[in-house]
């Protein structure tokens, strides 16, 4: 392996998350070190700390980087139609990347920083991002909503959504039948949006 006079820092940032990624996909999301994570590169473990401030700023940048991945398919699909198409295609993205990548997709809801420590803006940027493109679709969905009662709605179909996808992929959805969770994402849809269009024409 090239040595690391040989790679830019950017180049080994990159490098880095790429083998905590590798790492995070094949052993899960609580089996991983920074003894690992530098043995991938070929590297002592006090190289990271020269890339990263600690553990938690390069589990933050990997778990950008699925934010963005999440974020990108989200904005693609705004592109089908009215808001309840939208917000199901949404639905339906959200699921498919909890298929594709279980364990990344775990480690940016289950990571929690050290010592309390706060989320640095630009990583709460782009959960922000993820809840405001629902809150378009409910202000075309719901006119009559306010800013408040909108973030509320995004924040309990997200909380919903992500619990039939959480418990899918835990293969926690076997033991109430046989029942797809694309199904139970339409229906979640279908009811909660029907019922918010109600409230909003009192």
């Amino acid at each position: 392996m090239a040595r690391r006079n040989q790679h830019s820092k950017e180049e080994l940032r990159a490098m880095a998350i790429e083998a905590l990624a590798d790492l995070v996909e094949r052993e899960g999301v609580d089996n991983f070190s920074v003894r690992q994570i530098a043995g991938k590169l070929g590297y002592t473990p006090g190289m990271l700390y020269h890339l990263f401030v600690n553990l938690d700023d390069l589990i933050l940048h990997l778990n950008a980087q699925t934010l963005d991945a999440l974020n990108a398919r989200i904005d693609r699909a705004t592109g089908h139609g009215d808001p309840m198409a939208v917000l199901k295609a949404m639905a339906f993205e959200y699921l498919r990347l909890a298929r594709e990548h279980t364990a990344l997709w775990q480690l940016v809801f289950s990571h929690r920083m050290a010592n309390q420590a706060p989320v640095p803006d630009w990583y709460v940027d782009r959960t922000r991002h993820m809840f405001e493109q629902v809150e378009v679709q409910l202000k075309d969905w719901v006119p009559a909503a306010d800013q408040r009662q909108r973030q509320v709605m995004a924040r309990t179909l997200w909380g919903s959504v992500h619990g039939i996808c959480l418990l899918h992929v835990e293969n926690k959805l076997n033991v109430a039948g046989d029942v797809a969770p694309e199904a139970m994402l339409e229906s979640l849809l279908d009811h909660y949006l029907s019922s918010c269009a109600r409230e909003g024409e009192k």
